[in-house]
């Protein structure tokens, strides 16, 4: 397992917004995928198999080689990865990059899988994450038997956590705890909707909205391009600039989050609404700073659910998450040593993967040439029991190395 590698930064050695300086391979001229890239650095550094990683919070290269990650390999690396590298970039490089080789790299690569080494604890979306990758790098034929091998274990693992573990429940995401909590208000789907801003954030809320049949909803945004994009993900939805909102009717309550510096909701829209201040009126604000003028809060009767309420409620659901791991962790240990003795395993069966065939070869010229004659005046019933008894054989001896095999080297019982 030592040819196993892996070369990552993550939210742990940099900065989320200095991420994308670091092993970003430039993808403007390959497309969406960098094969290219990946093909040359496969083929200057000797590597066997390789994929590559790239998401929020890591860029990861996960690779078998003969090497040892020493500084000059990881240069080289670097270098292959963007050639115009200065060597003050490699050296930075070289500074931010965690190592695992061996039973290491096929450790962190699980805990990836299973999310105990990301940003969120328990967030899911990285092991579909991790199968597209692989997807990729199978795609261009940049991967092979040891890769695939791996990850069918990660997806194996990543379940078995999420199945036996606690570790993926209550939710920690603002998006998601802000969505609970609306339908912890009974808001009917029919209700009308308001969404303000057309960001990532907006994005996100829309995908549980349409998921429980909101469809009466306007998106509010300063592109007009954007607040369609957005309204169109929804089957009545209707996309307007920002200024137009005066003028709409009344919504029965608001999603907003945008990256204004003033507020975006003030008290004349109220106003101009006509809702009554002791109404009851639901307000999502995921904005930092927030889009809701205090006014509103201090003269409507507002159900403010807002990120700061929702941080409290996420820290708590993260440190429940936190305290799974300790069972997650046993659970990798085991696997860990399963895996072992399916990588020997594996490796066995491609050493004699020639045996088959030989077998049969044989089995071809025994009868074809070197007994043709003999079994020639063989009666049918007697040639029938004759290629029972060479059938049976066939089996019984492409086995018979592996079992020792497995004897000699993983000190297996061949009597079981």
């Amino acid at each position: 397992m030592q040819r196993y590698k892996i070369l990552t930064i993550s939210h742990k050695t940099a900065h989320l917004h200095t991420l994308k300086d670091y092993l970003i391979i430039d993808q403007a001229s390959e497309s969406d995928f960098p094969a290219q890239t990946l093909q040359r650095i496969k083929e200057e550094l000797n590597i066997q198999e390789i994929m590559y990683l790239n998401t929020c919070n890591r860029v990861t290269f996960f690779f078998t080689s003969d090497f040892s990650l020493e500084k000059e390999f990881l240069l080289h690396f670097f270098k292959q990865v963007n050639p115009h590298f200065n060597e003050e970039l490699l050296e930075k490089h070289a500074s931010k990059v965690m190592i695992y080789e061996g039973e290491e790299a096929i450790r962190h690569l699980f805990g990836v899988s299973a999310s105990l080494d990301s940003l969120v604890v328990g967030e899911r979306e990285i092991l579909g994450q991790l199968k597209q990758a692989y997807a990729l790098a199978k795609s261009h034929e940049l991967c092979g038997d040891a890769v695939r091998l791996a990850l069918d274990n990660c997806i194996l693992f990543a379940k078995k956590i999420y199945s036996e573990t606690r570790i993926g429940e209550k939710p920690v995401s603002v998006v998601s705890l802000a969505f609970r909590e609306l339908l912890n208000r009974g808001i009917c789907p029919d209700a009308k909707l308001y969404m303000i801003g057309a960001g990532q954030t907006n994005h996100l809320m829309a995908n549980l909205l349409v998921k429980y049949g909101f469809k009466n909803v306007k998106v509010f945004n300063r592109s007009l391009e954007k607040a369609n994009e957005l309204a169109h993900r929804f089957p009545g939805g209707q996309g307007y600039t920002l200024e137009a909102m005066e003028t709409c009717e009344a919504p029965d309550f608001l999603v907003t989050c945008t990256g204004s510096a003033e507020y975006i909701l003030n008290k004349k829209h109220f106003d101009n609404w006509n809702i009554h201040p002791k109404t009851p009126f639901t307000i999502i604000d995921l904005a930092i700073p927030s889009d809701v003028d205090p006014a509103i809060l201090n003269n409507y009767s507002i159900d403010y659910i807002c990120v700061p309420s929702l941080k409290k409620l996420a820290d708590q659901n993260m440190e429940f998450r936190k305290t799974e791991m300790i069972k997650a962790y046993e659970i990798l240990e085991t696997f860990i040593s399963e895996y072992q003795i399916k990588f020997k395993e594996r490796q066995l069966e491609l050493a004699f993967s020639y045996i088959p065939q030989q077998v049969k070869e044989l089995k071809r010229f025994a009868i074809e040439e070197v007994f043709s004659k003999d079994l020639a005046s063989v009666d049918q019933e007697s040639r029938d029991i004759l290629d029972k008894i060479i059938n049976y054989m066939e089996k019984k001896y492409i086995s018979i190395p592996m079992k020792g095999a497995k004897v000699a080297f993983m000190g297996e019982d061949v009597t079981k």
